[in-house]
């Protein structure tokens, strides 16, 4: 009877601690499910704004601003040269122009990037973001939909208790003192384009413009530029041999300067007053990338 008393105890204490390690196991498959469902908003996700983004936003960036703005990765800290940049003047996207932020809002978070405690007024828009087991808030342009980086608040560096962390390849620097100028051109869609490429011009629109003593009206350029980078001769130069070498073709080509004064104009290009000037339609502005005739390299 001892014997039989002792078998059944340690058969019954048997299946208890079975069935304690099944509890447990039920239990942890339970709540590791329930981690699982829960946190599935953390799983790093594709950039939504890859396929949003239109050609004529992203076929000029080069590789790595097109990574920043449009697949969404981060300068390393202290790239660029923004983030210790405090000249006066305005920071515009990179992708698509709009203006984003004035230079006073602008100040050293000592983080690695640049920071700001005030966007332009309906320039940036915000969106949460769950990427990278984190959860925060996502800065984009509003006009095309760039990534630009994060924002944060309540860490008191200013009185408006927010700063925009912003990577640098994501915009671009106006000065308060940049200079503009209209030039008429033999075909402002090619010569959209190829300015834009030169270093030290900031904007450039399609216009048509003419002249005061009625010789000419046509395609014109207003192009914005830094006059510490470069000049209105050295624009003009080499816009001119873009054109000639990659159309093979020359046409008329106008400088409007009221005052005559600048020196060490390239050859071929006459001097006139300015009488008129207006914005070429929107459909006109950067056409060749609209059009898929310039496409972004990938190299």
């Amino acid at each position: 009877m001892l014997i039989q008393n002792v078998l059944e105890f340690s058969s019954s204490a048997a299946i208890e601690k079975r069935l304690r390690v099944l509890m447990r196991f039920a239990l942890m498959t339970f709540f590791v499910g329930c981690l699982i469902l829960n946190s599935s908003k953390f799983v790093d996700r594709p950039p939504l704004e890859t396929s949003r983004m239109k050609p004529e936003y992203t076929v000029h960036l080069k590789p790595w601003e097109y990574r920043v703005l449009v697949e969404k990765a981060t300068d390393p800290p202290g790239q660029g040269g923004y983030t210790n940049h405090f000249a006066e003047g305005t920071y515009h996207c990179r992708a698509c122009g709009a203006m984003l932020y004035r230079s006073s809002s602008k100040f050293h978070a000592g983080c690695g990037w640049p920071a700001f405690d005030q966007e332009i007024p309906g320039a940036v828009i915000r969106k949460p973001d769950y990427s990278h087991g984190m959860v925060r808030t996502e800065i984009l342009c509003a006009q095309c939909g760039g990534h630009l980086g994060h924002v944060f608040e309540g860490e008191g560096y200013t009185p408006t208790n927010t700063r925009h962390c912003v990577n640098s390849s994501s915009i671009v620097f106006h000065p308060a003192d940049k200079q503009a100028f209209i030039v008429a051109v033999p075909d402002f869609h090619y010569c959209q384009e190829y300015a834009s490429r030169i270093d030290g011009v900031l904007s450039v629109e399609c216009g048509f413009a003419g002249s005061s003593d009625g010789s000419f009206y046509g395609d014109a350029l207003r192009i914005e530029y830094d006059p510490h980078t470069t000049s209105v001769p050295s624009i003009i130069e080499q816009l001119q041999r873009m054109v000639r070498t990659e159309t093979h073709r020359d046409g008329t080509w106008i400088l409007f300067d009221d005052t005559n004064t600048l020196e060490n104009i390239p050859e071929g290009i006459r001097h006139a007053q300015l009488e008129r000037y207006s914005p070429a339609p929107p459909e006109h502005q950067w056409f060749l990338r609209k059009a898929g005739i310039i496409r972004r390299s990938h190299q």
